[in-house]
């Protein structure tokens, strides 16, 4: 009588003595509960990373006649990262509490987006951030494969603005509002690339943006830590670009005095090399490019 009570003991126990949790290791029963498990939970996590992705790299050479240095995106683009790294690391140690095979490839991809994105300040880190998260996509549409041979129902998220939320749009509005550009911005930034703006009127656009940029800082000075920077960065970047496209215009004034008084004066020396660094560099927007040739008939000597 003892043998075959210790039989059916002995079935029962075989797994957790084998260091198995029963619960953790569905695959033998339920493949197909573990996929549509995964996918609800990366909905939200794949919203994040897919809304936050465009703006973690840095562009490394700006369009003509736009800012050669935007601090603001700089500070946007570490906050995306970070915001990236949470969502994937949260969703890694979801899975990881299923401890299932299934979804072990998953586990891994996200795992790589979380160390990858994390403080992702230089121009390699962030490379490195959007590298793993193209890889972790890839995983998902792999996984869906998986996923639909197990029998389940629907596909994994896939990273794009298809896989957007409105709940991932809301969380990342505060970032995206202060980012802009909010239409008096994008206004300006048009009529910097526009030959037919003269620069008296460029200045103003730049300074109507300076104050729409004021007015969006002032609304998030208390707001958390990553988003009042973007803030508070985004109005100096505004302020530092309004005060130097006045300092070129002040150049530009004191260039064609020079050329109306027909004298090498030590002032009209000094703002001929001043304007020759600035042609050479390239000047900051289309209402200036005049100025080339300006400086060959005020500084001949200078050609």
């Amino acid at each position: 009588m003892l043998r075959p009570l210790f039989g059916a003991i002995l079935v029962l126990c075989l797994p957790a003595c084998q260091g198995q949790d029963p619960a953790a290791q569905p695959e033998g029963a339920d493949k197909k509960k573990v996929h549509e498990t995964a996918m609800a939970e990366l909905k939200q996590p794949i919203a994040l990373v897919s809304i936050y992705l465009p703006h973690v790299k840095v562009p490394e050479k700006p369009e003509q006649y736009m800012p050669k240095r935007r601090p603001d995106l700089e500070k946007a683009s570490l906050a995306s990262a970070n915001e990236i790294r949470h969502a994937a690391n949260g969703a890694k140690q979801k899975l990881e509490r299923g401890g299932s095979e299934a979804t072990k490839d998953l586990v891994t991809a996200l795992g790589s987006v979380a160390t990858s994105c994390a403080e992702a300040t230089e121009t390699a880190q962030q490379d490195a951030c959007v590298a793993s998260v193209k890889a972790l996509d890839a995983v998902l549409d792999k996984s869906t494969a998986a996923a639909t041979a197990a029998g389940a129902n629907g596909k994994y998220p896939r990273v794009g603005p298809e896989a957007i939320t409105e709940e991932a749009k809301k969380s990342a509005a505060p970032m995206l509002k202060t980012l802009g550009p909010g239409s008096v911005e994008a206004d300006y930034f048009a009529k910097r690339k526009d030959t037919a703006v003269s620069s008296p009127d460029l200045i103003t656009a730049c300074q109507a943006a300076q104050g729409e940029v004021d007015a969006m800082a002032k609304v998030f000075e208390k707001a958390d830590e990553p988003i009042r920077l973007v803030a508070v960065t985004h109005k100096m970047s505004m302020d530092s670009q309004c005060n130097g496209l006045n300092g070129v215009e002040k150049l530009r004034g004191e260039l064609a005095d020079c050329k109306k008084s027909k004298k090498q004066t030590p002032e009209c020396t000094n703002t001929c090399g001043k304007v020759k660094a600035l042609v050479e560099d390239g000047v900051p927007a289309a209402a200036f490019a005049g100025m080339t040739k300006e400086h060959q008939e005020s500084c001949p000597e200078k050609k």
